[in-house]
């Protein structure tokens, strides 16, 4: 896995995104003899971010960091290069079948075939506090990370149906959410008769963050009234943030069938709606937004592939 110097422009498969999904794509696209580039902002995506990850078959506890730096040391085994800290911002289907891609850095690449794997991005809160104690009690997924808070008083901010999830899923593992929302919840009537029927869950419209509080790890979270102006500060160990997140490959726009989420749509074969495009990971329509489906799910993007590639020889 070289660096961020390329020893060519022309590759057989160029994969886009450097997180789990596009490092396994990356890796067997190398193993099946193909010329491969990884394109990406940051080696292992939000993986890195994870405080603790449990359910990766291998470890029985490792962290986001450690798991990615066995992603790095593995992948550097096989002949695939890296162009670290890269953004793809456009991908240009030519007449021939093969596909230019350029970088908002400069770089222009072309291939035969394309894997996109660029995740998503969560809707951020932007309060102080966020970005320094994410993996350290801020988390954007709760299936992900609910398990480590049993016991626990816990923040879940967001106005829908995923915080109303997030909540209920951390109550049956014995947390005691806290649902913050700056207007009431918009959730099916259902949703919102479990949510009365836990008395571990509490419901707090009308509430803005605006500050998550702590130094090492969560001690609390700020909040305005957004009726009289007035803050207070709720103990919490963890705050879960549940507004959203966008599909993060806005380069795509018009060449690939995506759902209304702005999901890339892919079959079985993670291939999507233009011949010779496959996609992988959360960037997909696919279920389960975990580090290990998208690592399954690059491996079979990246055998797809190169059976579609040595079919067309």
């Amino acid at each position: 896995m070289t660096g961020a110097v390329l020893s060519r422009n022309a590759f057989d498969i160029i994969v886009i995104g450097a997180g789990p999904a596009g490092l396994t794509a990356g890796m067997y696209c190398a193993r099946q003899g193909f010329s491969t580039v990884v394109v990406g902002g940051e080696i292992g995506g939000q993986a890195g971010w994870a405080g603790k990850i449990e359910n990766y078959l291998g470890w029985q506890a490792i962290t986001g960091p450690e798991l990615v730096a066995a992603f790095r040391e593995h992948v550097s085994a096989f002949d695939v290069e890296c162009l670290e800290g890269q953004l793809v911002n456009a991908l240009v289907a030519r007449d021939d079948g093969g596909f230019d891609v350029y970088t908002r850095e400069g770089t222009a690449l072309n291939a035969r075939a394309i894997i996109i794997a660029t995740g998503k991005a969560p809707n951020r809160l932007s309060v102080p506090g966020e970005t320094e104690l994410v993996g350290r009690g801020v988390s954007y997924c709760a299936t992900c990370d609910a398990a480590f808070f049993s016991g626990s008083d816990v923040a879940v901010v967001g106005p829908g149906e995923s915080a109303a999830d997030a909540a209920l899923q951390l109550a049956r593992l014995g947390a005691r959410p806290i649902i913050l929302s700056e207007r009431p919840l918009k959730v099916p009537e259902s949703t919102l008769g479990a949510l009365a029927g836990d008395e571990t869950i509490t419901l707090r419209p009308g509430s803005k963050v605006i500050g998550i509080e702590g130094e090492d790890a969560v001690t609390g979270i700020t909040v305005r009234d957004v009726s009289t102006q007035a803050e207070e500060t709720l103990s919490v160990k963890g705050v879960f943030i549940e507004t959203g997140a966008i599909a993060a490959a806005e380069f795509t726009a018009g060449l690939v069938e995506t759902n209304e989420r702005g999901e890339i749509i892919v079959d079985r074969r993670c291939a999507t709606s233009l011949p010779g495009v496959y996609a992988a990971g959360d960037v997909t329509d696919g279920l389960g937004k975990q580090v290990i489906i998208a690592a399954g799910e690059g491996a079979r993007a990246a055998v797809a592939a190169g059976q579609d590639l040595k079919a067309r020889r």
